[in-house]
């Protein structure tokens, strides 16, 4: 229970600072019971269930060894689901790169996780050298530890544990050719999935929030 609490501030947090999954605070509460339950019977839909599990499996792993090289196999940058604007510019600032047009979802990926390893790798390397000094971090390395726009990266995750703690529960799926929508329950979180289908692959393209979890 004590570790739900904590992704689900986790979760809390990351809309607060990044607004990134199309859904505020207010967001309204929505039981499952009130969302379609249909997942189609078909080697396809088992296809795209893999790809989700694989996605939050590479993703818990890459929280604590930062290891990004395994993303571009499960999230693809798609034109037809650009990232929206407020999205975008998370990425520009996470880039350091404010002519950026455009991007997509695995742009976003690759640019949240190496903002959150570089800041993590500064945290660790100022607090271990405090450590050594036997000593408090003075104001000027408690300062470091925000970026520019006064966001600071959360901690690494346990090494203990590099496997997703909660089961993806599958809600309901619609495929349409090459694109795919998928409503999950992630544990914190109810959200949308957008996939889709190159080189008889699928991958994830897109995300909209639904519900937090009380």
């Amino acid at each position: 229970m004590k570790k739900k609490v904590v992704l689900v501030l986790l979760a809390l947090v990351a809309l607060l600072i990044f607004g990134v999954l199309g859904y505020s605070i207010s967001s309204p509460i929505i039981r499952q019971s009130e969302l379609t339950n249909n997942i189609p019977d078909t080697l396809e839909a088992k296809e795209i269930m893999k790809t989700v599990e694989r996605a939050y499996d590479i993703q818990a792993e890459a929280a604590y060894t930062f290891d990004l090289k395994k993303f571009p196999a499960v999230f693809i940058n798609d034109p037809r689901f650009p990232l929206p604007s407020s999205t975008l510019q998370v990425v520009r600032e996470m880039t350091d790169n404010p002519s950026l047009e455009s991007a997509g979802y695995l742009d976003y990926k690759m640019a949240y996780y190496s903002w959150w390893r570089d800041g993590v790798l500064h945290q660790e390397a100022i607090k271990a050298k405090a450590k050594s000094e036997n000593r408090a971090l003075t104001d000027e390395e408690k300062r470091s530890l925000m970026d520019k726009y006064g966001r600071s990266a959360p901690a690494r995750a346990e090494g203990t544990r590099t496997t997703r703690e909660f089961p993806v529960e599958f809600i309901s799926m619609e495929i349409n050719d090459d694109i795919s929508q998928v409503v999950i329950d992630d544990g914190p979180r109810t959200v949308k999935l957008i996939l889709v289908l190159v080189d008889k692959q699928w991958y994830i393209a897109g995300i909209k929030g639904i519900s937090i979890h009380p």
